[in-house]
């Protein structure tokens, strides 16, 4: 027997008509209401989906087939505001247009292109406007917000992934009446189209983050991602001479600071995944309806929609603890480690959710060209990886999980203390 989604009466004598559509995950009302009133969210998200569709959409035929990221997409989003206004507020600027952001491009299945604007105006940005304080930083900055100054954070060498605080093989040594930054950079996104780089690099003292512009740096490989492809990755060779101005955090203080950023990143990674999720889902669940399979809708068929609905139990669960978090991060109620387990744990779902949305398309799930399961999949991927692996992330959950002994004591009294 197929079951009737439909919910006549919720309660009896509460007066509700039938409810015919119930609200799709996509088109749910945000959850940050300590952050922002719904309503206000509400109807950011309607305006960034449709600056989105108008600006960024377009451009992912061209940047997946030529895998360069489109400079004109940042530009676009940035004149019409949008970065200024997800960095306004305190020091993390407002976290809840920061994830309506990133879900709508994820939603959007932009790919390689939305996760380009997004290192771009959160990673980068957040170091930016956090560190900018002379002339030439804050000009950089303005330029960053208004989407003409494409920026992005470049830490990976060849033999340190995640494990920054191990960089050393980009040096920062005086020079004159500035510093002279030298090295190679390993996974630089987007690299390939970046104005600056905010290096981090090894001085005698400690880590140091610099700003090295275009004339600094060049492309040494363009890197042939399995996924993102729009993204721009590059590696990039550094030799530039930068003033003092260009020193955003000082040896010492370079590895907190690029930290800093990578927790923008993180966000940005889970609720682009969240959005990509929502839009296989969604795409999933309309497919039940109009397939059909031996004179019936592939919905009838109890396997398929009960996988279904497990699917989008868990993406319900992991959009509610996302937004549960960043509501927390903008009181100062959460931790870094939360973000990191919320980040890693999306990232690791996602994957195996867009495998079950591929299976239920047959084998056109599988085909790039008639649907965009098989894409997605292949971009959902870098979330492992990208802002740190899951290894990385798990030590920030290991680092702040609780230890009682008082209540072990009480417990488990044989082994007492």
């Amino acid at each position: 027997m197929v079951i009737d989604t439909r919910i006549s009466e919720l309660n009896e004598g509460n007066n509700m008509t039938t409810i015919e559509k119930q609200p799709d995950l996509v088109n749910m009302g945000p959850l940050l209401v300590q952050d922002r009133a719904s309503k206000d969210l509400t109807a950011f998200r309607s305006r960034v989906r449709a600056m989105v569709a108008e600006h960024l959409t377009p451009l992912v035929p061209e940047a997946e087939e030529t895998r360069n990221f489109p400079r004109n997409g940042v530009a676009a989003m940035g004149a019409e505001g949008l970065f200024r206004e997800r960095w306004t507020g305190g020091p993390y600027g407002d976290l809840g247009r920061s994830v309506v952001i990133s879900e709508e491009m994820g939603r959007a299945g932009l790919g390689g292109v939305g996760a380009g604007v997004s290192l771009h105006f959160e990673a980068a940005t957040a170091i930016l406007r956090r560190c900018a304080h002379t002339p030439y930083a804050l000009e950089i900055l303005d330029r960053a917000l208004d989407g003409d100054y494409i920026c992005c954070l470049a830490t990976t060498e060849q033999h340190v992934g995640s494990n920054i605080a191990e960089v050393g093989a980009t040096t920062l040594r005086p020079e004159g009446d500035g510093w002279r930054v030298q090295g190679v950079k390993w996974f630089v996104s987007p690299g390939s189209a970046a104005d600056g780089v905010l290096v981090l690099c090894r001085a005698e003292s400690g880590l140091a983050l610099a700003l090295v512009p275009r004339d600094g740096f060049t492309i040494v490989k363009r890197l042939q991602t399995s996924g993102m492809r729009g993204l721009g990755t590059a590696r990039l060779a550094i030799d530039a001479h930068v003033p003092e101005d260009a020193i955003l955090a000082a040896p010492g203080l370079g590895l907190p600071t690029a930290t800093f950023g990578l927790m923008f990143e993180r966000l940005a990674i889970a609720a682009g995944a969240i959005g990509s999720l929502e839009l296989a889902l969604t795409l999933s669940a309309t497919h039940l309806r109009r397939r059909r399979s031996q004179g019936a809708p592939l919905y009838d068929y109890q396997a398929l929609r009960l996988r279904l609905a497990d699917l989008y139990s868990q993406t319900a669960l992991a959009r509610h603890a996302l937004h549960s978090v960043v509501a927390g991060l903008s009181v100062g109620a959460a931790s870094l480690g939360e973000l990191a387990g919320v980040k890693v744990t999306i990232a690791r779902m996602a994957e195996p959710i867009v495998s079950e949305c591929m299976h239920i398309f047959g084998g056109r799930g599988y085909l790039e060209d008639e649907t965009p399961m098989a894409r997605l999949w292949r971009d959902l991927r870098v979330g492992r990886v990208g802002a740190g692996v899951d290894e990385v992330m798990w030590e920030l959950v290991a680092g702040e999980m609780p230890v009682d002994d008082d209540l072990y004591n009480t417990w488990i009294p044989e082994f007492a203390e």
